[in-house]
């Protein structure tokens, strides 16, 4: 890719107004090529990354064959960390009025509409997020984008549409490219490279440009290695190099291949999205604000994992020196036997032993390598591979390692939690990271969906005709394809795709349901005193509960309950303010007053009567 782009420059001003195709192809040529200069480094650097983890980095110096690789485990560890399950996706309102149903309706039909693409294509989503995220371990940076897909039969008023889909694809980091920016936002154009056969350029472009392209093998590598081991891994089809750039000043897509004199297509912006780009923004490790380009973790720590395979290779080598040799007089072939297999119990007889004895016996003739100091010597190396191990999980975050193991004697379980958190703190990072790049691929698919999929694709894909709200569905549907004013919210949360933590979870359970007791039992005199207060306290309730991983199927109990207590409220206090009530208790209260009266009058009689009687 770099020998072809060699020699390419972009135009003097990203703003050229540039008309034929061939203009267009000296332009984004030249883009390319600047683009390539900008990221060759990195390219090459993550190459050696890859091949570090996979273990066929082949060292000459070393000593002995055996390798701790000890960034295959770290990065294995993280990447079961961080995905564990396919993606919980949830559709909210911006705004989550009560008496919003369309609202409601809408965002259950979306929800309906993600989620069981999830479960129909698990297998393909499960392994772009995969993919997306072990390169961005290992290589420093994790793309994925979304199509919309559309089959249709006829032409003009008699076409018909046979089927909609917006699947969403993964693509290697070698495969992406972009303009020079300094953050996402200054982005102008990104590129996406596929290969395709002959057979398939001839499908899509034509059997005329088909002709005129190059077609080599695909190399596994993204820089140009021409050394018999990597030849090794090519492919075995030839295939022409395509290249799709969307142009996002421009507002088009354009394809082109490189050694071809003019672009293959152009296209207006295709799928009208807000955000113009197909892709959200790249899951990118250790980026910063002077250039837009990765730095991949495994180049901050480095030397210490250069320094522990160093150690690991003097272990290996002086653990084969552990071993019982010495030296003896040659003289004496009796000294030999004795290290011989059979001679257990046995006497070996001396031929001349006045000799023997004046030699000082076995001590005088017998010299054994001093095996102690080469054992103190390789716990010596151990105790310096296991301080290096130490850094390297300080410098990578790797918090599972930590949790739960004590430093020293002296330091107790609580300091060793502590430490345990604020070494998680990358990790949790790294967890919101991933869930935030899930929700904006997501969120580029119900922009597809609102925006290009047909009302009867919708209701019958997301199957809401059998639900209870069917007769809202309609609007609900209205609502979706009005993507500006519906501002329909997709959401994938951390833990709903990392791994889970059931010691961990069952810990914050328990200490959460702990908490309610204590809260219901000083809220309850409350309640009763004031029943008005009941959706106050359920409120204050959710909001401590809103402190928890997991709690948003709770919270949705606790919803329905806040609703309910308000509903009662309201009730009671529209029965209050109802006037004919209000007359019919003024009424009761006037002949239980004029009864009291009644009753009154007969006892100050019948009180006058005895006083009569006592009298007489």
């Amino acid at each position: 890719m770099y020998d072809e782009m060699e020699g390419q420059t972009p135009a003097e001003t990203s703003g050229d107004k540039v008309k034929t195709p061939a203009e267009q192809y000296s332009y984004y040529a030249g883009e390319l090529g600047a683009s390539a200069k900008m990221l060759e480094k990195w390219h090459k650097m993550a190459d050696k990354i890859v091949k570090k983890f996979l273990g066929s980095d082949i060292n000459p110096q070393a000593q002995s064959g055996f390798k701790l690789n000890l960034f295959n485990s770290n990065i294995t560890t993280l990447k079961s960390m961080l995905y564990g399950n396919t993606p919980k996706i949830t559709v909210s309102r911006q705004f989550t009025d009560q008496n919003d149903d369309i609202g409601r309706v809408a965002s259950n039909t979306l929800q309906r509409l993600l989620s069981l693409d999830v479960q129909q294509n698990g297998e393909e989503v499960d392994a772009v997020l995969q993919s997306a995220l072990s390169d961005r371990l290992i290589a420093g940076l994790g793309c994925g984008r979304v199509r919309y897909d559309v089959q249709t039969t006829g032409e003009g008023e008699n076409e018909e549409l046979l089927s909609e889909a917006a699947p969403i694809e993964y693509y290697h980091w070698g495969d992406v490219t972009w303009s020079w920016a300094r953050n996402w936002s200054e982005v102008r154009w990104i590129g996406f490279r596929a290969f395709q056969t002959r057979k398939e350029v001839e499908d899509r472009f034509g059997d005329k440009v088909a002709e005129h392209l190059t077609y080599k093998s695909q190399k596994m590598t993204t820089s140009e290695d021409s050394s018999d081991e990597a030849a090794e891994t090519d492919s075995a089809w030839q295939k022409a190099e395509i290249w799709e750039i969307w142009d996002k000043k421009e507002k088009k897509v354009v394809w082109l291949s490189l050694g071809y004199d003019k672009i293959l297509e152009e296209k207006d912006d295709p799928l009208g999205l807000e955000n113009f780009f197909p892709v959200p923004p790249f899951l990118l490790a250790n980026p910063t604000t002077s250039l837009l380009i990765p730095t991949p973790d495994y180049k901050l720590a480095e030397d210490l994992y250069n320094e522990i395979d160093k150690l690991q290779d003097r272990i290996s080598t002086i653990t084969e020196a552990v071993k019982v040799v010495g030296v003896y007089d040659s003289s004496n072939a009796e000294i030999k036997q004795m290290m011989n297999a059979g001679y257990d119990n046995t006497l070996i007889p001396v031929s001349n032993w006045a000799v023997f004895g004046e030699k000082q016996g076995l001590r005088g003739q017998i010299d054994w390598m001093p095996i102690q100091d080469v054992v103190n010597a390789l716990d010596k190396l151990r105790e310096m591979r296991a301080e290096a191990i130490g850094l390297l999980q300080q410098i990578t975050g790797m918090s599972d390692v930590m949790r739960g193991e004590l430093g020293s004697a002296y330091e107790g379980v609580g300091q060793s939690q502590m430490k345990a958190k604020f070494g998680s703190i990358r990790i949790q990072a790294l967890q919101d990271q991933f869930a935030k790049f899930a929700t904006d691929l997501f969120q580029i698919k119900a922009e597809i969906i609102s925006k290009h999929f047909s009302p009867q694709t919708i209701a019958q894909k997301s199957n809401m005709q059998y639900s209870p709200d069917v007769e809202l569905l309609p609007q609900a549907i209205e609502l979706i394809k009005d993507h500006d004013r519906a501002k329909l919210r997709v959401e994938i949360k951390p833990e709903s795709v990392a791994m889970v933590d059931f010691a961990q979870l069952k810990n914050e359970r328990t200490e959460y349901i702990n908490a309610i007791a204590v809260f219901m039992q000083s809220a309850a005199p409350m309640i009763e005193q004031d029943p008005k207060s009941k959706p106050f306290l359920l409120q204050l309730l959710q909001w401590g509960l809103a402190g928890f991983k997991g709690a948003s199927e709770i919270e949705g109990v606790l919803d329905k309950a806040i609703e309910a207590a308000s509903d009662a409220n309201k009730e009671q206090e529209g029965q209050q303010q109802d006037p004919a009530l209000q007359l019919a208790q003024m009424a009761m209260q006037q002949e239980q007053m004029k009864q009291q009266g009644e009753k009154a009058k007969l006892m100050a009689k019948a009180e006058a009567d005895m006083q009569l009687r006592e009298q007489d």
